[in-house]
């Protein structure tokens, strides 16, 4: 059963934004997102600034405000009654401080 309120909830299904750790991209979650999507729900994978098969060179990337705008792009961009749950998944973060 994909997740959908019983209660009568119209807003559909949750709708899950996976988002890969420092070093990763999109690409890391495709098993788990095709599971997901199978089983009926609503997935999202962000590939992150420089990370991923986004162009940006790594250099300009400066804080990590920089590194996360393309989420903060993704989210704003969602309609205001969806369900949205992002999972992020948090690897070693040492060199960017």
């Amino acid at each position: 059963m994909a997740v959908s309120e019983e209660s009568g909830d119209s807003r559909g299904p949750i709708h899950f934004v996976l988002v890969h750790g420092i070093g990763g991209g999109a690409w890391c979650w495709y098993k788990i997102r095709c599971l997901m999507e199978n089983s009926g729900y609503k997935v999202s994978c962000i590939d992150l600034k420089s990370a991923g098969i986004d162009q940006s060179h790594a250099d300009s990337v400066l804080s990590f405000d920089d590194y996360n705008q393309p989420l903060m792009d993704f989210l704003s961009a969602l309609p205001e009654n969806e369900q949205v749950l992002v999972l992020i998944i948090i690897k070693d973060c040492n060199n960017m401080t």
